[in-house]
């Protein structure tokens, strides 16, 4: 197991303890371990060779005991016991918003509520009425919660599914049989959550997808069927514990008009289907598909007048009116970014020292950085006091002297406080080439008291970006109440830029967001705030959500050459 399995094992041993109701030191020491285990460098395995697990502070004989034992076995007889008289499910309550270790414990040793099912009961029953403390304002914020999971819970992020698409369509692409395969659907249209994982195929046998599927670990339940485009097959499967996984088969004449079919969303297909009645094209009982047989995607479109449009752009109709207009975007691309503005190393909570940081951003073609490690009052994040921001600039300025090839702007991420204030005051910002400015506490406020807040920092003249403006993470929490509107017209007043948080948990601003923030004027930055060295390669995530958005590449700051961007921050600043 890796220390981050084996962490999780222990975070999970401690808040099922303290849900259960025992003593919560105990809790605790399971806690303190996981955090311990998260933040190593060395892997456990190798400590566990060579018996220096104990070395680890807070890592007594029961801990060791435990860690061996999950290294040797994958398992954990504790956990599983734990599991076993409470239920995994338990855990699940803890995903929702307004729910902490000890609000999980009173619903579960009070109400006997073991799962998400038994919260929609209760509430739905109206039995938290009986527990003191728990108002009405928290039970609509806990089932506005439970609803936000419900929904989610029926789908997957992109990051989520990725690895497992990547390692199945390698497969179909490597059997034999199989000329092509593809991505389509959401996936291909890059959408941050997925209802499902579809891929086409080209190729004369459904069997033949099925041969391949056999040799990928975790697909089950294959069903295979007719496939409603062009009557080829369509094998159904699934993956990741029952998410739904489509792949569809068709020979070499249909298959490019099949990719079309598959990807575009109803609404767009509705769309073309009406530009390809008005030209009187000829068609059959096949209808839509009919006339497409045998073409390829950008002669269908070319067939109707119409450039060929990017899959990111085939969510709806509206790309087919801009694109009957002469009016549909270049769209950025990832080759035009040259710089990431929003990144951190082991200064705070980051796992690479800043000249890895560095080297890895330089490898990535970047010609500049910012480093924005965080401020004083993230102190989970270990944020940076006055003293150690001094530092860190000094290191910045250092670097810079030592590096060719690369520039480095000394930035931080900027805690913006439940007051609107800033965790720093502005003579220590005016030090600073860039600031970042996050909510990264206090999310539960009213939509007219965060507004305010995020509209007095954006005030701020020393602000240059808002960080993931809405506070989201995909699958897990929704963003805090927020007017947007509100914000996006204070950011173009002020010149302030709204972050693309290319995150693949984050990925915020969302698309629609990101397009009205344009077309209102704002400006926009695509960045990674990568925590380690692999995660520079995450900016692919960020262009996935510019693009559908609508986004040139004018439209995102970090496309602009070094010298057009420090004209830029030196214009806000002043």
């Amino acid at each position: 197991m890796t220390n981050d399995e084996i962490g999780a094992t222990f975070l999970n041993v401690g808040h099922l303890l303290q849900i259960q109701g025992e003593d919560s030191f105990r809790a605790r020491i399971y806690e303190r371990a996981a955090d311990t285990i998260e933040n190593l460098d060395v892997d456990l395995g190798q400590l566990a060779e060579e018996g220096r697990l104990q070395s680890i502070p807070g890592i007594g004989k029961a801990i060791e005991a435990k860690i061996v034992e999950l290294l040797e076995t994958g398992q954990c007889r504790f956990y599983e016991n734990l599991i076993a008289e409470m239920g995994e499910e338990v855990l699940d309550l803890l995903r929702i918003r307004g729910i902490g270790v000890k609000t999980a414990a009173r619903f579960y040793n009070e109400l006997g509520v073991r799962n998400l099912h038994d919260l929609r009961a209760a509430i739905d029953g109206g039995r938290f009425k009986q527990l003191k403390g728990i108002g009405s304002k928290t039970i609509v914020q806990i089932d506005e919660g439970l609803r936000f999971l419900e929904v989610q819970d029926r789908m997957r992020p992109l990051w989520r599914i990725l690895p497992i698409a990547q390692a199945i369509i390698q497969i179909l692409r490597d059997a034999p049989g199989i000329a092509r395969a593809e991505f389509t659907g959401e996936m291909r249209r890059h959408e941050e959550m997925l209802h499902q994982l579809e891929l086409t195929v080209k190729c004369t046998s459904p069997a033949t997808i099925v041969d391949a599927l056999c040799k990928v670990g975790g697909v089950k339940g294959f069903e295979t069927a007719e496939n409603a485009v062009f009557g080829g097959g369509c094998v159904a499967a699934t993956v990741d514990g029952g998410f739904p996984l489509r792949v569809y088969a068709f020979d070499s004449e249909a298959y490019e008009a099949g990719l079309l079919l598959t990807t575009a969303s109803a609404e767009h297909l509705t769309a073309l289907n009406g530009v390809a009645e008005a030209h009187h094209l000829e068609k059959s009982e096949g209808g839509l598909a009919d006339w497409m047989r045998g073409k390829t995607e950008s002669s269908i479109y070319d067939a109707v007048a119409l450039p060929l449009i990017p899959p990111e752009l085939r969510r709806d109709g509206t790309s087919i009116e801009a694109a009957a207009a002469g009016a549909l975007p270049t769209l950025i691309e990832l080759s035009d970014i040259r710089g990431d503005l929003h990144m951190h190393t082991e200064w705070s909570d980051g796992r690479h020292s800043m000249r890895e940081m560095v080297e890895a951003a330089q490898a990535c073609g970047h010609d500049y950085i910012a480093i924005t490690d965080h401020s004083v009052s993230s102190r989970v994040a270990n944020g940076l006091t006055l003293e150690r921001l001094q530092a860190h600039m000094n290191e910045v300025r250092s670097i810079n002297e030592e590096v060719s090839g690369i520039e480095v702007l000394a930035g931080s991420e900027v805690d913006i406080l439940n007051d609107g204030n800033l965790d720093f005051t502005d003579d220590v910002l005016a030090q600073l080439d860039i600031v970042v400015a996050s909510v990264h506490a206090g999310f539960n406020m009213s939509e007219a008291d965060m507004t305010k807040r995020m509209i007095r920092a954006i005030e701020n003249p020393f602000v240059n970006i808002i960080g993931h403006p809405t506070g989201r993470l995909l699958g897990r929490r929704p963003g805090y109440a927020l007017n947007l509107d509100a914000v996006i017209q204070a950011a173009v007043e002020h010149g302030v830029v709204l972050e693309i948080n290319a995150s693949s948990n984050r990925l915020d601003l969302e698309p629609d967001m990101a397009r009205k923030a344009n077309e209102a004027g704002a400006l926009l930055t695509i960045n990674t705030d990568a925590h380690a060295v692999p995660q520079l390669q995450q900016t692919c995530f960020g262009i996935n959500v510019a693009r559908r958005a609508w986004l040139t590449k004018d439209a995102v700051i970090n496309t602009y050459s070094l010298d057009k961007l420090r004209d830029l921050l030196q214009a806000r600043n002043a």
